[in-house]
């Protein structure tokens, strides 16, 4: 694999197809979060954190998956929060009424606040929506 630091919180990691057979997967196990799936991603996201000095923080982790014209496929792990606010946006084509003004809302805020305040807000963000799912 090859990896490539973007940014302080952003690693691509390279991944071809002899990449996944040393992992025993396919790209439909990362695609279908399949256990073997979530395990690559997992050792790949140590790996870039291992190769590029990375120290993630564990908060507004995002996923980027594209497919290379090589039959490589790219996997950008940021922790970025304009990274964070850019996929929340995607996320607004899909969220229904009563879900898209607070949305909406809290992009804003992200767009708005230094690092350690978007940290903060996109931390207990993440923490209701994990004690949402657990209801």
């Amino acid at each position: 694999m090859e990896y490539h630091k973007k940014a302080d919180l952003k690693v691509e990691c390279i991944a071809t197809q002899e990449d996944f057979d040393f992992f025993g997967i396919t790209l439909d196990d990362v695609l279908d979060r399949t256990e073997a799936g979530m395990y690559f991603l997992k050792k790949a996201k140590e790996l870039c954190a291992m190769t590029q000095k990375v120290v993630w923080t564990n908060v507004a982790y995002t996923l980027n998956i594209t497919m290379l014209p090589d039959d490589s496929v790219s996997f950008e792990f940021s922790e970025c929060i304009e990274d964070y606010a850019a996929s929340l946006k995607h996320s607004l084509a899909m969220a229904d009424k009563e879900t898209r003004g607070p949305l909406e809302e809290f992009i804003s805020a992200l767009e708005e606040a230094d690092e350690e305040e978007g940290r903060r807000l996109v931390a207990h963000f993440e923490k209701n929506i994990k004690a949402e799912r657990m209801k």
